[in-house]
C-alpha cells in the first residue's frame, strides 16, 4: 500500500456510485484506530483522499486500500461500485496490519481516542440545480472609498493569514466565526448577499483575478461578507483524474462569485 501526497492546498469526478456504511460486524481489527485530528476525507472513483488541515497536505489511497481501512475505522466513505472493479487495476502491496501501520506513521489515523471535534464539516450540496451568484443573480454595485478599503482589508488580512498562520488556525478561524452566528440566528439573505457579491466583483479584477488564486479569492470573499454580517461556507473540494483542488465560497445551492461548471465535478471534502 502506497500513500500517495497529493500536495498542499489547491489553487478543482462526480462521485460514482452510493456511499454506503461498512458493517461494523464484520471487523477483524484488534485496535481501536480513529482518523487524526484536523483529518478530512473524501471518496472519488479510484479511492480516498485525505485533507490534513493542521500539516496542510493532501494524501490518498487506492480504492483497495479504502475497503481495507473501512473495516477498521468509521467514518471512511465508500461506493458500492469499488465492489465491482478488479483488485487488479489498483495495486494493494500489503496486508491489513502493513496498511494500518503505514496510515499511523503518516498521522492520517491514530490510536488516541478522538475527542469532540473542533471542526465539523458543513455539507453542501453539489448534485442538481446550482445557481450562481455573479453570474446569474446579479445585483447594482455600491462602490465607494469605504467598500474599496474594506476590500483592501480583507484582501490583505487574507493574504497576511495564508503566508503566515499555520492553515488550520486560518480554517479554524472561519468556523468559529460562521458558528458564533449561526448560535445567534443567522440566516442568509440572499438579496444583501448579491448585493455584497455584485460589489467584491466590481473591485477585484483591480488587485487579483481567481484563476490560479482560488483559495485566496474564496478566503477574502468570505472576510467581505463576514465583515457585512453574512456567512456562506468555505468549500474545499477535490477530483482525482487529473488531480486538482479547489476552494470557493457557497450557501446551500447559491454559489458566490463562482460558476456551477467549475465546482459540479469535484468532490467536497471540508466545509467551515
Amino acid at each position: 500500500m502506497t500513500i500517495h501526497p497529493c500536495g498542499n492546498r489547491g489553487s478543482g469526478t462526480d462521485m460514482e456510485g452510493t456511499t454506503i456504511k461498512t458493517n461494523q460486524a464484520h471487523r477483524t481489527a484488534k485496535r481501536n484506530y480513529c482518523l487524526a485530528p484536523l483529518v478530512f476525507v473524501s471518496a472519488t472513483r479510484h479511492g480516498v483522499v485525505f485533507l490534513d488541515i493542521k500539516r496542510n497536505r493532501y494524501s490518498a489511497i487506492g480504492y483497495p486500500d479504502a475497503l481495507k481501512l473501512a473495516e477498521h475505522l468509521d467514518g471512511i466513505p465508500i461506493l458500492e461500485a469499488w465492489r465491482t472493479e478488479p483488485t487488479s487495476a489498483c495495486n494493494t502491496s500489503c496486508d491489513d496490519s502493513g496498511l494500518m501501520n503505514s496510515l499511523l506513521s503518516a498521522d492520517v489515523v491514530t490510536l488516541t481516542p478522538r475527542a469532540k471535534c473542533e471542526i465539523v464539516s458543513t455539507q453542501i450540496p453539489l448534485d442538481g440545480v446550482l445557481t450562481s451568484i455573479g453570474d446569474e443573480i446579479t445585483a447594482t454595485p455600491s462602490i465607494g472609498l469605504w467598500q474599496i478599503a474594506t476590500f483592501l482589508y480583507c484582501l490583505v488580512w487574507s493574504t497576511i493569514s495564508l503566508r503566515l498562520l499555520p492553515f488550520r488556525c486560518v480554517v479554524r478561524g472561519v468556523h468559529r466565526r460562521r458558528h458564533a452566528a449561526l448560535k445567534i440566528g443567522y440566516k442568509f439573505n440572499l438579496s444583501r448577499a448579491s448585493e455584497l457579491v455584485a460589489t467584491f466583483r466590481g473591485i477585484r479584477p483591480y488587485f487579483f483575478l481567481p484563476k490560479d488564486n482560488c483559495l485566496l479569492h474564496a478566503l477574502t470573499l468570505v472576510k467581505y461578507l463576514a465583515h457585512h454580517a453574512e456567512y456562506p461556507v468555505l468549500v474545499f473540494g477535490i477530483k482525482t483524474d487529473p488531480w486538482s483542488a479547489h476552494a470557493w465560497v457557497q450557501n446551500e445551492r447559491y454559489l458566490l462569485d463562482c460558476n456551477p461548471e467549475k465546482v459540479c465535478h469535484l468532490e467536497q471534502i471540508l466545509g467551515v
